[in-house]
């Protein structure tokens, strides 16, 4: 008897936790699904002074990477449901915290920037503009004994990755 008691004890602490849920649903706010079944990421343009050659092509495919990760979208170059767009506009280095003795910078601040902007294509033909030229900007901070030069990438990834999700938080994370 007390064996039987034990054992519905344990079933009903079982059956009374609660378990997370979890939720493949590539979207929005609240879960919805996001609407449309493709998406356009055209190419964006270096229109900054001092960005390095591969500036556009790294920030244009971890744009894609993302939406393809983060969303049900497919990927297509022209007549998609969803486009986005923009250009790199500030890519610079500057000191920021200076040491009193020497006068020179003890750190540097890597700065990225661009402009964006996404459309959606509702099914009855209207645009919805859901980001309109809007900017960018995250930093990154780094020693300034170290060469910008050897760091540059691992300062770039970092930077991309924050504005590229912060551009896809911007489209997909509202009301459409």
């Amino acid at each position: 008897m007390k064996q039987l008691v034990c054992i519905g004890f344990l079933l009903f602490l079982l059956k009374s936790c609660a378990f997370p849920q979890y939720s493949f649903k590539a979207g929005g706010k609240g879960g919805e699904e996001i609407p449309g079944k493709t998406i356009q990421i055209n190419y964006f343009e270096n229109r900054s002074n001092l960005a390095s050659a591969n500036a556009s092509n790294y920030f244009t495919e971890s744009l894609k990477d993302l939406m393809q990760s983060q969303t049900k979208l497919t990927l297509v170059s022209s007549n998609a449901d969803w486009v986005i767009e923009g250009e790199i506009n500030t890519y610079k280095v500057v000191p920021i915290s200076i040491q009193a003795s020497s006068q020179s910078a003890a750190l540097n601040r890597f700065t990225m920037g661009v402009v964006a902007s996404c459309k959606y294509l509702k099914p009855n033909g209207e645009d919805s503009l859901v980001i309109d030229n809007k900017q960018f900007t995250f930093y990154s901070d780094f020693e300034s004994s170290l060469d910008f030069a050897t760091q540059e990438e691992a300062l770039q990834k970092e930077v991309v990755s924050q504005i590229t999700q912060a551009i896809f938080d911007n489209a997909f994370g509202g009301e459409w």
